[in-house]
């Protein structure tokens, strides 16, 4: 028996240490709520959790981005349906004006209101945001770039893949032009003159007496309102001129294009010889032309091109559309090839996952008036009238069309978000069951290590009474 060293005591103390270091750490975890408190609790399963932890961070934020698109393209679709309104209320004005029964001062009132119709389509386009980002102005569909200003690409469709597309500019677009034999004069209007003249069926009365400069002057007028100019030109409309000097008179189409005509109608013989006209003649503009380059990343020999005015489509199959418009004003005939890039920039990105590449792109194309082809309505003859509710039809169908795929996103953001939900509600589950303390399982470990403890510290004390029993071998 020795006294200088209690190993029973030093025993006793060393369980009662490990037993004290668990009740701390079991503590721990029923304070903090987590099975895993440092690394060394679970090396592996540390780094396992940390990596779930983001996944299920990256989740969360993500379900919240996809909220963030379809409050995106919600706003997107409450502007373009305030456009199919307006383009319904437009179609009724033409029908309304394709009905002869109205005067020339009632087709003043609908051009007004079809003019004004189409700026707010404008302002809609303009206005139309959300976080501050337009939305329908043209900022949201994929960047093209050209290498020749004055031919650009207006729209692209989804399926047009990024690359570089060549193409021929051979003949610009015209417009439909006479050459009269009225210019100034000192003569007056007489009664056998007097009469009416027809451009594209509008009617212009010329009236007895009228000077030659107030005829001038009416026809400007009153033909300004089909987008016909009146101008005096010494050298075939390159430049116009002063009607008192004498130049001819030339009647021209704003418009450009092989549907886009003059035809001229003269009441009697007599008012014809006087403003150099003759009755029943019709001329047309012509059409933009342009040939294709077929190249490996560009168009390919399956790829046609279709000319209207200025404006170029080009199309091909799977639904490849590329809307190209040439600037008659500035563009030279015969400028040889044209190159337009298409990117995939400019398209808004929505990330709808937790990963890079996770993402959905937003194509919203421009849906100004231009774009929908109504800004150029005329209301003023029933033809003009037929052709604007044709316009109005294929813009109707345009917008449809766009809602459909708004309608198509937003279905789509929606399953993401749902799919998102049900993968983070896993992940989580697995999260918790790797992370989180089991309470009732600790709190069973926690009772056998108290009690533990306080059997180890009773032992302590009986390791400590035991060198007192050699006082008796001492004291004998």
């Amino acid at each position: 028996m020795r006294i200088n060293h209690n190993s029973l005591a030093l025993n006793a103390s060393d369980h009662f240490a490990t037993i004290n270091k668990n009740i701390a750490k079991s503590m721990e975890r029923l304070s903090s709520g987590y099975k895993i408190t440092s690394p060394a609790d679970d090396a592996a399963g540390l780094a396992i959790s940390v990596k779930m932890s983001s996944q299920i961070r990256g989740l969360d934020r993500a379900s919240l981005n996809s909220n963030d698109g379809i409050s995106v393209i919600q706003s997107a679709e409450g502007g373009m349906n305030e456009i199919h309104a307006i383009l319904g209320r437009m179609r009724e004005l033409a029908v309304q004006a394709a009905n002869d029964v109205n005067s020339e001062e009632d087709r003043d009132a609908i051009q007004e209101e079809i003019n004004s119709l189409m700026e707010e389509i404008n302002q809609i386009t303009e206005t139309t945001s959300f976080n501050e980002q337009e939305l329908l102005n043209g900022d949201l569909t994929r960047r093209t770039l050209s290498t020749d200003y004055n031919v650009q690409a207006t729209y692209v469709s989804e399926e047009v893949n990024e690359g570089v597309y060549s193409l021929e500019i051979t003949a610009m677009a015209t417009q439909a032009s006479i050459t009269t034999g009225f210019s100034y004069s000192g003569a007056t209007v007489t009664a056998d003159q007097a009469g009416s003249i027809f451009v594209n069926d509008f009617l212009v009365e010329i009236e007895e007496g009228m000077s030659m400069t107030d005829v001038f002057s009416t026809l400007q007028t009153h033909l300004a309102k089909i987008d016909v100019d009146v101008f005096a030109s010494a050298d075939g409309g390159a430049t116009t001129s002063d009607f008192a000097s004498g130049a001819a008179v030339m009647f021209r189409n704003q418009h450009y294009g092989s549907e886009e005509g003059l035809e001229i109608g003269v009441s009697n013989d007599e008012l014809a010889a006087l403003l150099g006209l003759t009755d029943g003649q019709t001329v047309y503009g012509t059409d933009c032309e342009a040939s294709l380059t077929v190249t490996d990343g560009g168009f390919s020999a399956s790829a046609t091109v279709e000319a209207k005015g200025n404006d170029l489509v080009v199309t091909d199959r799977n639904g490849f559309e590329m809307k190209i418009e040439a600037d008659s004003d500035t563009l030279e005939k015969g400028t040889g090839s044209v190159e337009i890039e298409v990117f995939s920039a400019g398209v808004m990105i929505i990330q709808t996952g937790a990963y890079s590449g996770d993402e959905i792109h937003l194509d919203i194309p421009k849906m100004d008036a231009k774009s929908l082809g109504v800004d150029n309505l005329i209301m003023y003859t029933q033809d003009y009238a037929a052709k604007a509710i044709e316009a109005i039809d294929a813009a109707v169908k345009m917008v449809s069309n766009i809602r459909s795929k708004m309608g198509a996103y937003e279905n789509r953001l929606e399953d993401v978000y749902s799919n998102l939900e049900v993968q983070e509600e896993s992940i989580t589950a697995a999260y918790s069951r790797m992370i989180d303390t089991d309470m009732a399982e600790e709190m069973t470990n926690y009772t056998q290590q108290d009690v533990l403890a306080q059997a180890a510290i009773s032992m302590m004390q009986k390791s400590n009474e035991r060198p007192s029993s050699i006082l008796q071998l001492l004291q004998n």
